[in-house]
């Protein structure tokens, strides 16, 4: 017969995890669909990505997808023919139903926030760095509050001359973040330079800031003559452990950024430098921020409805045949 008992479980993931395994009832009875399986192993990889970081993560990732064709041969296979037969390929694409045993298969969403460059790591998409830079600054808002400087932190802000990266602004002044994941080029001075004069901050003193993984000398040349600040990023992480270090350098000197200029001296000053990089902040992977318990919550939600459409899938064949 065709299952996964907790003592399976417990073979292959460690007895450690057994309480996941609980949590989808298999201390009660065994896990006799796929559909099931696969939502369990998704709970414990989350888990897995914030408790110990890579190593474990693909090593549960590849037991999975070793075992849960061999353990469900027949059912995959039925499973996947009633899906075809009825919805099609592009429904069941479309409602997230597998209609495929690669569907079945989980994919690696751990190593991919990263890519390997000749200037070294570097975010895959902009998006998640300015997710992390995002959190990285959030002091922002209440560093100078005892001096009437409190600030407001926004994202993918929209003015009329384009849309701002990270916005850190009050009402007397603002700082325009502009983020590029790779190497910085000329033409990037040039757009932080037009959003920074958006006329929605003519009333307020601007500064523009612009965050690259690396900057040749011709771009911190044109920088230094249109007032920008360069910050070169990199990432150092344990492939044991589920935190990553953002890491800062400070590539000019820019006097007009008056404010900049404070907050990355206290960050010298107060915080943790590593070879002249400033330790900017410890974060877990941007793709599992969500709380664990909230994730699990989701993925039976999501499993429930799952299983609810296949059998109406399947009592839809079975009247077919009986008529």
């Amino acid at each position: 017969m065709e299952q996964l008992s907790i003592y399976d479980f417990e073979k292959l993931y460690g007895k450690e995890h057994v309480s996941i395994a609980k949590a989808f009832g298999l201390d009660e009875k065994p896990a006799t669909s796929p559909l099931l399986y696969k939502k369990m192993i998704e709970v414990l990889l989350y888990h897995h990505a914030l408790r110990y970081g890579q190593n474990a993560y693909l090593e549960a990732l590849r037991t999975y997808n070793n075992d849960v064709y061999d353990r469900f041969k027949n059912k995959i296979h039925v499973l996947t023919f009633v899906v075809r037969e009825t919805i099609g390929v592009m429904t069941a694409i479309a409602k997230g139903i597998p209609f495929s045993l690669e569907g079945f298969c989980i994919k690696d969403e751990y190593t991919p926030l990263f890519k390997d460059t000749e200037s070294g790591k570097i975010f895959r998409y902009e998006q998640d760095l300015e997710k992390v830079l995002i959190e990285a600054i959030s002091d922002f808002a209440w560093a100078y509050s005892s001096e009437g400087q409190t600030f407001e932190i926004k994202n993918q802000v929209k003015l009329k001359n384009g849309g701002i990266d990270i916005l850190v602004s009050n009402k007397n002044r603002a700082i325009v973040f502009e983020l590029k994941k790779g190497v910085a080029k000329r033409k990037d001075l040039f757009q932080v330079l037009d959003y920074s004069n958006s006329p929605e901050l003519k009333n307020k003193k601007v500064e523009r800031v612009l965050v690259a993984k690396k900057f040749d000398d011709d771009v911190l040349g044109l920088a230094g003559d249109l007032s920008v600040s360069c910050i070169s990023y990199s990432i150092g992480y344990n492939h044991s452990d589920p935190y990553f270090l953002l890491l800062v350098s400070r590539e000019n000197q820019v006097e007009a950024n008056e404010m900049f200029n404070r907050y990355m001296d206290d960050g010298y000053k107060w915080g943790d430098v590593f070879d002249g990089q400033l330790l900017f902040s410890e974060f877990i992977h941007p793709y599992f921020s969500e709380p664990l318990n909230s994730f699990y919550i989701r993925k039976v939600d999501e499993l429930n409805k799952e299983i609810d459409f296949i059998n109406s899938l399947i009592d839809s064949v079975l009247a077919t045949l009986n008529n």
